[in-house]
């Protein structure tokens, strides 16, 4: 038998209020700050630009004997005493002689002269700074009356079907996603038509990637995550305190963020559209069509439609402020293109090595028979690459030529040349590469032919680092005679005829094994661009220059790196490949794609609560010792300002809260800038009906409608009266009775009774 069991629910948790709905957009501003001694002019400088002003000077950037005029221009009088130079370039060793003292490439001459102390300044810039992180806070409080967009007259007792019909940001997203296949996510469902928040982000994106001003010019890259992009195009070379950071940020910030809201809202309401039609048919098949009728039999109305706005409140928030280390590096990709070119070419060898012998061409007997070819290997002289960047790359083509003696001639096979091409140099071969580009080309120098073969040579920075040379061979035959040319000899001829149907099979088989090969290496290529992280990238050249192998090869050390260094909000902007010149190395690309970028700046936030630590590391790369007591002192003396911004704006020093009972609520701790509002279009539209002045009746029909009047009075009265009999008799009953009491003229009846 069954049972009846009641489910005991708690009223409370059918129960609901009104709750805000918010939604955030993140940003961050990166403002560079200069650490000085003693609050002073004169910059505190880090291990690795000091060696970069020590190469400067060694090798040609900077004139020695003019650094003290140079420093007093800049008005940095004290900067080589009081960072110690002396003593730094005592214990920086040597350089490799080839890179020394060598005469700089030819340029156009300029009437600016050599602008040693504008290189002098940009060199000693700080790297190190204050990176505010936003949010702005998009919340729904409300809806708006907007603009008039249809009028409807209907005459007294017409009826229309009238079909709205809504035009959204979807459908824009849906063209232009079509168009030009950049947006990859769309959202499909009505309620986010057209929503703020994914406009704004990707205003806020083309704010910060493409902004342009007078400190930071060319800016094109720039990744956006879960906690956005960061923003430095700064009006201010550097600030001096974490408050005047704050200052500068706090108001562009505002301006950025309420331009980027102005721009999207202002947008989306005039890509809005809200369309009225009238239709013939009156199916009720289609949700956006509506039967509208005038219920008057005389009086026309106007029904006027207008849109519905949602009203959006939207503050600008301080939710963060880190130490941020922000340096650059040159030719970002390099190390990754490496790694494709270097892949490649280990796919394309393994496949050929894979190959059987390629059939050897018959030797022309003595003579009476066809003569053997005689073949010979020549090598070029060994050429010195000269054609080094200030800071020790390279990315130039070298003509090497092969001479060889009159009667032979190149055999044409390019191969023996790229195995044969070496490069002489103690640079590790992931630092320097070469390639033979283009065919080879018969020319004549000092009156002997010569094989003039281009080689292309590109090498990572490295002030100061060791030179490099380059040789090759190419093979020769030599060429037949006429009486060779035109022997006749049967069994040599089918000995050779036999040799072409075994080198055609055989070349068959070595294109189908390099088509393989090259299908194969777009396959290795697209595995690696997949798994590409430019951060890292990024991050492995700056560990490769400023951190020695023997300085950095510790679990330890790479530990300290992942703890000291908030790797999730790690951002970048790369720079185009213009500004090296040279030739693209993807021109299919965007010439500010990483993979063709001349220069990358990495931005590096600090975790809250190791400042010191990553100040320590970056300044002079120590963790148990300390640094000179001066600098020690202005470390600190930075990080307890930003300690106490933190607590005056943030509530804790560390951005952390402090638990100090059990199941605390914890509230969030956020520092509003600013609040404005927006108006966002929705698909909803607001009916007011407005009546008509004049009426349609004539006369009989006035008559017809003031005898109705009459009669619907006389009959409301009469409904009164009977009432009153009823409850006079209902008063007067002191008993049970059974009585019939009619009241009122029931239709074809006589009197009542």
């Amino acid at each position: 038998m069954g049972r009846v069991v009641v489910a005991d629910a708690d009223p409370a948790t059918l129960g609901f209020s009104t709750a805000h709905s918010d939604r955030y957009v993140y940003s961050n501003y990166f403002v560079p700050v200069r650490l000085t001694f003693g609050g002073g002019e004169t910059p505190i400088l880090p291990f690795y630009v000091k060696q970069a002003l020590i190469e400067a000077i060694r090798y040609g950037g900077l004139d020695g004997d003019r650094l003290p005029h140079l420093l007093k221009e800049l008005g940095l009088y004290d900067l080589w005493k009081a960072n110690e130079m002396d003593a730094a370039t005592e214990a920086l060793p040597g350089a490799d002689s080839g890179m020394s003292y060598r005469e700089p490439p030819a340029r156009r001459q300029t009437l600016l002269g050599d602008q040693q102390a504008e290189f002098l300044a940009g060199l000693l810039q700080s790297d190190v700074g204050i990176a505010f992180l936003d949010r702005t806070r998009i919340r729904p409080v409300g809806f708006a009356l907007g603009e008039h967009v249809y009028a409807l007259a209907l005459a007294p007792g017409e009826e229309a079907v009238l079909e709205q019909r809504t035009y959204t940001k979807r459908e824009l997203t849906l063209e232009e996603q079509n168009e030009s296949e950049q947006q990859t996510d769309v959202e499909l469902t009505s309620a986010l038509t057209t929503e703020l928040q994914e406009g704004f982000e990707r205003q806020k994106s083309l704010t910060d990637t493409w902004g342009l001003n007078a400190s930071h010019t060319g800016q094109y890259t720039s990744p956006t995550g879960v906690w956005g992009t960061f923003n430095a195009s700064h009006t201010i070379g550097f600030a001096s305190s974490v408050t005047a950071a704050s200052q500068e940020t706090s108001r562009r910030a505002v301006k950025d963020s309420r331009t980027a809201t102005s721009k999207v809202a202002a947008r989306y309401r005039t890509q809005h559209r809200t369309d009225f039609k009238l239709v013939s048919e009156t199916g009720t098949e289609s949700s956006s069509k509506r039967t509208v009728r005038n219920p008057n039999r005389a009086t026309p109305i106007t029904l006027h439609y207008f849109k519905v706005l949602q009203r959006l409140e939207l503050a600008h928030e301080r939710y963060g402020a880190r130490v941020c280390w922000a340096p650059t590096i040159k030719d970002p990709a390099f190390a990754f293109a490496q790694k494709i070119i270097g892949g490649r070419q280990r796919i394309r060898d393994n496949a050929v090595a894979a190959l059987p012998p390629a059939p050897v061409k018959p030797e022309r007997p003595p003579r009476g028979a066809p003569a053997a070819v005689e073949t010979r290997v020549v090598y070029s002289p060994v050429v010195t690459l000269d054609k080094w960047g200030f800071t020790g790359d390279m990315s130039a083509d070298y003509d090497v030529d092969v001479a060889f003696d009159a009667g032979w001639e190149w055999d044409g096979d390019i191969d023996t040349i790229r195995q044969n091409l070496t490069l002489i140099t103690r640079r590790p071969p992931d630092a320097i590469a070469a390639r033979v580009v283009g065919v080879p080309v018969v020319t004549e120098a000092d009156g002997r032919p010569v094989l003039r073969v281009r080689v292309h040579v590109g090498a990572r920075s490295w002030l100061a680092g060791p030179g490099a040379d380059v040789q090759l061979a190419a093979g020769f035959r030599r060429t037949p005679t006429v009486v060779d040319q035109t022997a006749d000899d049967a069994a040599y001829n089918a000995l050779v005829a036999g040799y072409l149907t075994d080198l055609q099979e055989w070349q068959d088989r070595r294109d189908e094994a390099l088509a393989a090969a090259e299908t194969a290496g777009d396959e290795f290529e697209a595995r690696l661009r997949a798994g590409f992280s430019p951060v890292n990238e990024m991050v492995s050249q700056i560990v490769e220059t400023h951190f020695p192998a023997s300085v950095r090869d510790e679990a330890w050390e790479i530990d300290f790196w992942h703890r000291v260094f908030d790797w999730e909000r790690a951002s970048f902007v790369a720079y185009p490949g213009w500004w090296s010149g040279g030739d693209a190395r993807a021109p299919e690309r965007d010439p500010g794609d990483f993979v063709n970028a001349s220069w990358a700046k990495l931005y590096l936030p600090v975790r809250a609560g190791m400042e010191l630590t990553a100040l320590r590391w970056i300044f002079g790369k120590v963790v148990a010792t300390s640094l000179a007591p001066q600098v020690e002192h202005e470390l600190a003396a930075f990080v307890d300002e930003l300690t106490t911004y933190r607590t005056g704006h943030l509530g804790t020093g560390d951005e952390m809260p402090e638990l100090t009972t059990e199941c605390q609520d914890v509230p969030e701790r956020v520092y509003c800038l600013a609040k404005w509002t927006e108006l966002m279009p929705t698909d909803g539209t607001h009916l007011e009906v407005v009546q008509g002045a004049t009426t349609a009746a004539d006369a009989v029909t006035a008559k017809e409608i003031s005898d109705a009047e009459a009669l619907r009075a006389a009959l409301l009265d009469g409904e009164v009266q009977t009432n009153r009999l009823r409850t006079k008799a209902y008063d007067q009953m002191t008993e049970p009775a059974d009585v019939d009491i009619r009241l009122g003229t029931p239709s074809g009846s006589g009197p009542a009774v």
